[in-house]
């Protein structure tokens, strides 16, 4: 809802519909939001992150895990741009949305207040935890089990077979902590970082790829997808160009082993070309302009494209040393 009006700026759809929606997910997840008495912080539990490995903490019986970074804080992205959109439609319609949701005037100073505590744990070296309690997992020998199977992209499958369980492991099918770096532009994550009392590093990308990146399996193709756009971000173009490139084949090398013949992977095609836009080419459509920061592969030699933002065409030929 929020890139389709960041790129359009139709207040319309915000009036009509967008404002409505983010109002119940706000409603959501300030639901679920507990306020810890003794730290004055707001916990959000009996959740999955992105990555769909773990499902509850080891030896427990009820599932879900707790204070997932990502979840808390894409939560407080959620809660701080509601407020932004219900100012964006004016007064007249946000009468209207608030009487037909029934809005009161105490929720909006809630979901403030939740979004400026919620719970986040970072390590002292700027590592966000995946969960509260991640750190405290054990290591995986990686090389064994590449070693003993070979492709171990559901290596929660494998680690069952053996009697085992992920969620007694530090090991993610795909990016989880990672997934706000991808999200977010980097000033607006910075900011809700801040705003929940973590000042982020110059090399805080860098140091939570470098340690996420060993740990994830990659058993969707979407995970190289991010991972290569991230590693772009962090200054390793060789790395983001080899994850890719192994993007690029998921189906027409059927990387996962029999799947494509269910049904091919159109998201992570899809993906692939829009981080070419938006990594190699560096297009960022998040402010009121255009922007392009161009780092294309070594080799390529022009990229052309055409994209549509706020009621103009914009047609782009970019090299390695110019952008028309």
């Amino acid at each position: 809802v929020w890139e389709y009006y960041q790129i359009t700026q139709d207040t319309g759809f915000l009036r009509d519909d967008g404002a409505e929606m983010f109002i119940e997910l706000a409603r959501f997840w300030a639901g679920i939001s507990k306020k810890d008495p003794e730290t004055g912080r707001y916990e959000i539990a009996g959740v999955m992150g992105p990555d769909e490995f773990h499902e509850k903490y080891p030896g427990a019986e009820t599932g879900g895990i707790k204070d997932n970074s990502y979840t808390n804080i894409m939560v407080a992205w959620l809660l701080r741009t509601t407020a932004e959109v219900l100012d964006l439609i004016g007064a007249d319609a946000r009468q209207r949305v608030a009487a037909k949701t029934g809005l009161r005037d105490d929720e909006g100073a809630a979901w403030a207040d939740i979004a400026a505590r919620l719970n986040l744990r970072v390590s002292s070296d700027g590592i966000l935890e995946q969960f509260d309690g991640y750190f405290g997992l054990e290591e995986l020998d990686w090389d064994a089990y590449r070693q003993k199977y070979g492709a171990i992209g559901r290596m929660d499958r494998l680690l069952k077979a053996e009697g085992k369980s992920p969620d007694d492991y530090k090991v993610a099918k795909q990016p989880d902590a990672l997934m706000p770096f991808y999200v977010l532009p980097n000033h607006e994550l910075r900011e809700i970082l801040s705003s929940l009392g973590h000042e982020a590093g110059p090399d805080l990308l860098a140091k939570n790829f470098a340690y996420y990146l060993p740990r994830t399996s990659h058993g969707s193709t979407l995970s190289r997808l991010v991972h290569a756009h991230l590693a772009n971000r962090a200054g390793q173009p060789e790395v983001s160009w080899d994850l890719y490139c192994q993007a690029l084949r998921s189906d027409y090398a059927d990387t996962q082993g029999g799947t494509t013949k269910e049904g091919i992977h159109t998201g992570v095609m899809a993906g692939t070309v829009l981080l070419a836009l938006t990594s190699y080419a560096g297009l960022d459509t998040s402010g009121p302009t255009v922007r392009l920061t161009p780092s294309l592969p070594a080799g390529w030699r022009t990229m052309r494209f055409n994209i549509g933002f706020r009621d103009r065409r914009y047609h782009f030929v970019v090299t390695p040393e110019t952008v028309e």
